[in-house]
């Protein structure tokens, strides 16, 4: 590499750290928050038949499980069974008090079938003036009125009072026993909840967030695709990878609050190594609010993997900017997508798109810069591949178009902060069909079902499962294949060992984490099987790996894995992860 090149990487690399790209490489460090860091206080978890309360002290959990049928509501007073539940000192959790003063946020979230209210707290010498700051407005058991020209900077939230909103609200509205009424005017940019009341939420509202009430069949009906906070950003990011090399991009984009305008963004980058632009620039519609239903669509020159399931573009940003170890392959696009969208509720996103695009072959940049590893030199784009199917491969890509049609449904009940907090459900299924009458030079059709559970078993372990069946029918080039060993499919195994055109793969992992620490261990095992033919025969051998693994934080785990295969390369393997997918 000559100093020209040998200062642009420099460059780049010090806008990848300033820009904090990287922060999960730095294993175990905490950033200093000061006296605004948001702690739980406790929950509050309801279906349609009871809700329980839950809350930690000293390591120690308490619970407390109530019927609806056996709720009686007082005078500044919700008891069940003669037991208090909610006073005027606070919410009663099994022998703890909670005083309502300590509230200074709450979040919803959808678990299954069950509705979670988690309540959260900052140190004590931050409430008064972080309840100022952020304008909650609170009354355990009178009426809340928010009027036509009130803007509430933060949540409502009150135990057995009603709510009224005619004005505006920032944050979530909530009231446990009580009826919540929104105005045809009011403006409610969270979630709607009442627990055992009525929630009458105009259809002329503007309400960003879900609506949850006890027995109710719509519960998100009104959710948008995200909570929209603010109407334009500009932002900086960067990738380094070994085609483009350093990557430097800027993106502007526009979101309209109230679905009005259509969201648009434009990005723009450079590739130093490749010489080359990128640009990405679309909108975005949302036609219904009840039922979201939105349209899009962008037009793009784009460095594009298939591998984005495998690890995140700035997990391998990372690895090829330290290690000079880059897990993607890549291919240029250009052209553009369409595509419709629809949310039923928040745990459920359905998306039919079509794609025309032309592809490039770009050669890797095998003398790129890296901070560690010597005289490595970066591997060649889909080096995996035997070399004479690459060969056609690479001609493929070179000179070929591709039109398809993609559907996808992705159902995901995890917690957005926390997915491993609690037991859920993430499964996603793909369908790709390419024909000539889409102006595509290939014929295929390929599909991909990927279901996770992550499974509590009790708080200190945890229970991770995913299987994934892939298949295709026509022919399927180069870039389209699936791929198995490795890196996020089996330990154990060389990356990328096994090309096919189906496969099926089973990963467990039983987890445990450590009491009073970041740091858990867990035990892992692969299994699975791929073809390059229309079906499975006796001559695809199914492929086995067993390996151990160490968590420090959930965005740093290291682990050693050794293939069961009876392969004459039994070396165990050693990987480092910077975010963790399962």
């Amino acid at each position: 590499m000559d100093i020209k090149h040998l200062r642009i990487a420099l460059f780049g690399a010090a806008l990848v750290l300033l820009t904090g790209l990287l922060p999960a490489y730095a294993i175990d460090y905490k950033e200093y928050q000061g006296a605004s860091e948001l702690t739980v206080l406790f929950e509050l978890t309801f279906d349609n038949t009871q809700f329980v309360l839950t809350a930690e002290e000293n390591d120690l959990e308490y619970v407390t499980i109530v019927d609806f049928s056996a709720v009686e509501i007082g005078d500044k007073q919700v008891t069940a069974d003669g037991t208090i539940l909610f006073d005027r000192d606070g919410a009663h959790v099994d022998r703890l008090l909670i005083p309502y003063e300590a509230i200074t946020d709450i979040r919803v979230i959808e678990r299954g079938e069950e509705t979670v209210l988690r309540f959260f707290t900052r140190p004590a010498d931050d409430r008064k003036t972080g309840r100022i700051r952020r304008g909650n407005r609170m009354s355990p058991f009178d009426p809340i009125v928010v009027e036509d020209d009130e803007f509430v900077r933060g949540m409502v939230f009150t135990v057995t009072g009603g709510i009224d909103v005619y004005g505006e609200v920032n944050k979530d509205v909530v009231s446990l026993f009580g009826d919540v009424f929104i105005s045809p005017d009011a403006v409610a940019r969270g979630d709607i909840v009442s627990v055992r009341g009525h929630v009458d939420a105009d259809s002329d509202a503007s309400v960003y967030g879900g609506v949850y009430t006890k027995g109710s069949g719509a519960r998100g009906r009104r959710h948008r695709f995200y909570r929209r906070e603010m109407e334009f950003n500009l932002t900086f990011s960067a990738s380094y990878n070994r085609v483009d090399g350093f990557a430097p991009a800027l993106e502007a984009r526009y979101d309209d609050r109230d679905s009005v305008l259509p969201s648009a963004w434009a990005q723009a980058a450079y590739a130093f190594e490749s010489k080359r632009w990128r640009y990405n620039v679309g909108a975005e519609q949302t036609l219904l609010r009840r039922l979201p239903v939105s349209l899009g669509g962008a037009l793009y020159r784009e460095l594009k993997s298939e591998d984005t399931w495998l690890l995140k573009p700035s997990e391998n940003t990372a690895f090829s900017f330290f290690a000079g170890e880059d897990f993607r392959d890549y291919y240029e696009a250009e052209g553009g997508t369409a595509y419709i969208k629809v949310k039923p509720w928040s745990t459920l996103t359905i998306e039919g798109r079509f794609t025309y695009e032309e592809t490039k072959w770009l050669d890797a940049e095998r003398d790129l810069y890296h901070v560690f590893g010597g005289d490595k030199k970066f591997k060649s784009n889909f080096w995996t591949v035997e070399p004479t199917f690459r060969e056609i491969g690479k001609a493929e890509i070179d000179t070929g178009t591709n039109g398809y049609v993609s559907a996808r449904v992705h159902y995901d009940t995890r917690d957005e902060e926390n997915p491993l907090q609690y037991s859920s459900w993430a499964v996603t299924g793909d369908l790709e069909l390419a024909h000539q009458d889409l102006e595509s030079d290939y014929d295929y059709r390929s599909y991909k079902l990927n279901v996770r559970r992550y499974q509590r078993l009790h708080r200190r372990a945890l229970l991770m499962l995913r299987g994934i069946y892939a298949g295709s029918d026509g022919y399927l080039p180069m870039y389209k294949r699936h791929y198995l060993g490795g890196l996020g499919t089996l330990h154990g195994y060389k990356h990328k060992e096994y090309l096919g055109t189906r496969y099926w793969l089973a990963n467990a992992e039983y987890r445990i984490d450590f009491p009073r620490s970041d740091i858990a261990a867990s035990l892992i095992y692969d299994v699975g099987r791929i073809s390059n033919q229309t079906k499975f025969s006796e001559a695809d051998e199914i492929k086995h790996g067993l390996g151990v693994a160490l968590y420090v934080g959930e965005d740093f785990k290291v682990s050693l894995s050794k293939r069961l295969d009876g392969s004459t390369d039994e070396s165990p393997v050693f990987y480092v992860r910077l975010t963790h997918i399962l």
